[in-house]
């Protein structure tokens, strides 16, 4: 239940800066992809080459949205 939830709030907030922090990780960037069970997270550290990370819904402790 909380988890469909959570992928909705999530999908409202594709496109946006998010910090997303599990159990051993925590990473900022932009979230491109929410799916059905992970999250695609674009790291950008600024102009140049980014890394994607795939994040399971159920891994997720916490999401920030800055301001």
């Amino acid at each position: 239940m909380f988890a469909s939830t959570f992928r909705e709030e999530l999908a409202k907030r594709q496109g946006h800066s998010v910090t997303i922090s599990t159990f051993n990780y925590g990473q900022s960037g932009v979230l491109a992809i929410v799916e059905a069970d992970y999250v695609t997270l674009v790291e950008t550290p600024g102009y140049g080459l980014y890394e994607v990370q795939n994040i399971p819904i159920e891994a997720i402790q916490s999401a920030f949205f800055p301001a």
